[in-house]
């Protein structure tokens, strides 16, 4: 709005206030844009925030404004309830794909407990069910009577609306409200998010409340993302839904992220595809409540032509999978329509729908839906988190899949370790240096690997590499990606924070298991008796490891090359330590203590 607006409507005589916004409430001359709340993980928008506005043109068009005057006036939750309609309307039109949130103030709900039956009339005329929506209670208000508020949640819980607390940490009600509302979502307010890359106070309230959250089973919201020092970090904390003008700004039709901003993939993705949870294939595709009538069922087909199936669900809870082809059966038989339009949904689902939790791995799902010789194969899984739907993945794309991975896996694997190879290694420190996510490169290589395969033999040679392989694995969170690139060559590209830590697990269970391989005698001397090049006998060390360490953040420019280069020379001086010894180019680490040393001398 041009500044000359703002001050009239600021220094208003209030009679003419007030009928600007009785003009807007009488015209409803609201307009909805959304902005996306994007799940990080699954690199897609979790749904979409509704935002409101006076028209263009109208007095009250900022939003700011609007809600003042309608604050000054006590019309606060006739202009809410405008506001929502509005928005799912908007929502519902642009056909838009995941939860739509919606803004509401404790007292605006509690005005109108009353219309709650009207708006899920509007959802599902709109093609919409109350799980499709979050309703976001903003902590910025008081509430009057809690007890009465609480029991209208309750009520708002069981007819399949999830509840959100916004602005955490910015009003009233702070943890008192959080734990008696029991939340789905919990959005940490702005003043968090601003800059806590760069302010350690920060770090710890959010890292307190994602505790918590897992604590609660509820998930985290960071509001306000606006840099990538703070995308990256939130995203080290453990946070995975965020929104921001970095992620998309509002706008009137539904977006995602762009192709340049779209977070890397997760770290093992290749080489482990299909020991990633299947909720990273997950769509939140509408579901229809149990109760509701096949007429408004088959209008739901009707618009949807590409839905074959639809998840039915009972308090928020998946019960069954109603597919199209069922309702064309039943209403193709004489007098059909007349007969079951009025039935509801329950009466027409497969009652025994697969579900499976988020967390579960493509490969256990597989070997579930290949296990089950009595069933066809279902056109939709559905997907829940602690019991609640979350979407569903379509079992041709989860095939589908699983069939790339394996193809991925066989053409880009070491073929003795299967690891990762230098392909996917290459592309994925591409991802992350083109969205400026920090990492660490490990560069791990075996000391003394030959004389060890000259004095054992190749066999024994490969097991150590294969262990290798395995122990990297195994001190490697999910968001360490782990390689092969040839020989004794191993490499982790790790978004840890605690590198230092990761290093020294590493060397320690290296240090522990590696005398498995050696017999008895050469455990017991502490060398392997072999010949120099001048064909003189000596003394060759065992086995160690050692570990060249360089920062993301030592790169001027970016460069894959550079990093390689870095990660080399980081290595080169682990090598000279003479022991298992990890190197952090920059810095440097002491040789392991005696305790931890590969082999007791």
């Amino acid at each position: 709005m041009p500044a000359c607006l703002i001050f009239p409507v600021l220094f208003m005589a209030p009679h003419l206030l007030q009928r600007s916004l009785d003009d807007l409430i009488s015209k409803e001359a609201i307009h909805t844009v959304v902005q996306p709340i994007v799940d990080l993980r699954r690199q897609c928008a979790l749904g979409y925030e509704a935002l409101s506005r006076g028209e263009q043109g109208h007095l009250l068009q900022r939003p700011d404004l609007m809600f003042q005057a309608a604050h000054q006036f006590d019309r606060i939750p006739e202009l809410e309830l405008l506001c929502i309609r509005s928005a799912v309307k908007h929502f519902a039109a642009e056909q838009a794909e995941g939860l739509l949130f919606l803004n509401v103030c404790p007292q605006s709900l509690l005005n109108y407990a009353e219309e709650i039956s009207s708006l899920t009339l509007l959802l599902q005329q709109r093609g919409l069910q109350p799980a499709n929506v979050v309703l976001e209670i903003s902590e910025r208000f008081p509430i009057d009577n809690t007890a009465q508020f609480l029991t209208l949640l309750g009520h708002l819980k069981e007819l399949g609306y999830s509840i959100a607390i916004d602005d955490l940490g910015s009003g009233y009600s702070g943890l008192k409200l959080w734990s008696e509302i029991r939340p789905h979502y919990v959005k940490i307010d702005r003043h968090f998010i601003d800059r806590i890359d760069q302010d350690p106070v920060k770090q710890a309230f959010v890292t307190s409340v994602v505790q918590l959250c897992e604590q609660l089973q509820c998930e985290v919201i960071a509001e306000g993302i606006e840099t990538v020092g703070e995308l990256n970090l939130i995203r080290s904390l453990g946070i995975h839904i965020g929104q921001g003008y970095l992620l998309g700004k509002p706008q009137s039709q539904p977006a995602f992220l762009t192709p340049e901003r779209t977070p890397a993939p997760p770290p093992n993705s290749y080489g482990k595809g299909l020991e990633q949870p299947i909720g990273n294939l997950c769509q939140n595709v509408r579901a229809i409540d149990a109760q509701l009538p096949m007429r408004q069922v088959d209008e739901l087909f009707r618009t949807r032509p590409e839905l074959m199936s639809l998840p039915v669900l009972a308090q928020q809870r998946p019960v069954g999978l109603l597919e199209r082809r069922r309702l064309l059966e039943a209403f193709a038989l004489p007098y059909g329509r007349a007969l079951f339009e009025r039935k509801t949904a329950s009466h027409f689902m497969q009652q025994n729908p697969l579900i499976v939790d988020a967390s579960m791995t493509l490969e256990t799902v597989s070997k579930i839906i290949t296990d089950d010789t009595e069933h066809e194969l279902p056109p939709q899984i559905i997907v829940t988190h602690a019991g609640e739907y979350q979407g569903v993945v379509n079992s041709k794309d989860l095939l589908k899949h699983i069939t790339d991975s394996q193809l991925q896996k066989a053409r880009y694997a070491n073929p003795l370790t299967l690891l990762p190879g230098n392909v996917p290694v290459d592309e994925h420190i591409a991802s992350l240096l083109r969205v400026q996510q920090n990492f660490s490169l490990l560069y791990a290589d075996l000391n003394y690997f030959k004389p060890f395969n000259d004095h054992y033999g190749y066999r024994q040679g490969d097991a150590v590499l294969r262990w290798l392989g395995k122990l990297l694995q195994q001190f490697s969170s999910r968001d360490t990606f782990v390689g092969h690139i040839g020989g004794d060559d191993f490499v982790l590209i790790s978004e840890e924070p605690d590198i230092a830590r990761l290093c020294d697990d590493i060397l320690q269970g290296f240090a522990s298991g590696v005398t498995d391989f050696l017999s008895a005698e050469d455990r017991q001397r502490g060398y392997i008796p072999g010949t120099d090049r001048a064909g003189n006998a000596c003394h060759l060390p065992l086995l160690s490891l050692a570990i060249g360490v360089v920062p993301s953040t030592l790169l001027p420019n970016n460069d894959p090359q550079t990093l390689a280069q870095l990660a080399a020379q980081a290595k080169h001086l682990a090598k000279q330590k003479n022991d298992s010894a990890w190197h952090l180019l920059g810095n440097s680490h002491p040789p392991l203590r005696p305790a931890l040393r590969a082999v007791q001398l």
